[in-house]
């Protein structure tokens, strides 16, 4: 009697899953932005997946719930990604740009984020609180910075939290809105134009810390969080 070949270890067998998982969050989040979230069926990301539909179900018993674990690996990768920046950066007055530095270079090596984040920011307040859920420790850092550096004198006195708003359009939107930007500015889609971009967001972000005439201390333009 032929014998029956032994289960693989359990811990093998959750590696696989977790592989597979993975995979298929990686084609959603590629299908999502490229095509749009009502463009894209749940049959065409388990085949780009190389698995049947059975399978994404048995991850994503929806396709909201795809969406939403999605939004959630985004995000998460986004912070783990400006922790490990802001821990590295010894300088507080260095620290905005290796958060911009830091988006910019997620969006070189991770083209397929900022096309979901620009379709996902379309799809209602309720997906944006989701992704801004896990950001929220590093608004809370940011914050109390510009609030020190205000009432140092380092920084432009202004509303803090419309500060960071705006500063974070200007950055995030400059990576997500590239379209716009080639229709605009004739932008093209090489590296030299998104390191152009880098440039002038850093500008911007400098012009918009340093304070004003008449502010007392140093000009520091490129610290967002201690």
């Amino acid at each position: 009697m032929t014998r029956r070949a032994p289960a693989p270890p359990v811990r093998a067998q959750r590696m696989r899953g977790e592989a597979r998982r993975h995979r298929l969050l990686e084609e959603a989040v590629r299908l999502f932005g490229k095509r749009g979230y009502e463009g894209t069926s749940l049959e065409a990301v388990a085949t780009a997946a190389g698995v049947r539909k059975q399978t994404l179900l048995y991850y994503f018993p929806t396709k909201d719930a795809l969406l939403e674990a999605c939004v959630l690996e985004t995000s998460r990768r986004v912070a783990e990604a400006l922790t490990e920046a802001l821990e590295e950066e010894s300088s507080s007055s260095r620290k905005a740009e290796a958060v911009i530095h830091t988006l910019f270079r997620v969006t070189e090596e991770w083209p397929e984020f900022p096309q979901f984040i620009r379709e996902a920011s379309r799809l209602g307040p309720d997906v944006i609180e989701r992704f801004a859920a896990v950001l929220e420790p590093l608004r809370l850092r940011a914050l109390m910075f510009l609030q020190h550096g205000m009432a140092e004198g380092t920084i432009r006195r202004q509303d803090p939290a419309l500060l960071l708003f705006t500063l974070y359009t200007a950055v995030v939107g400059s990576i997500t809105e590239a379209g716009v930007l080639r229709a605009v500015v004739g932008e093209d889609k090489s590296r030299t134009a998104l390191r152009r971009r880098e440039l002038e967001v850093l500008t911007f972000v400098r012009n918009a810390l340093s304070p004003g005439e008449g502010e007392q201390g140093p000009i520091v333009g490129e610290a967002v969080s201690p």
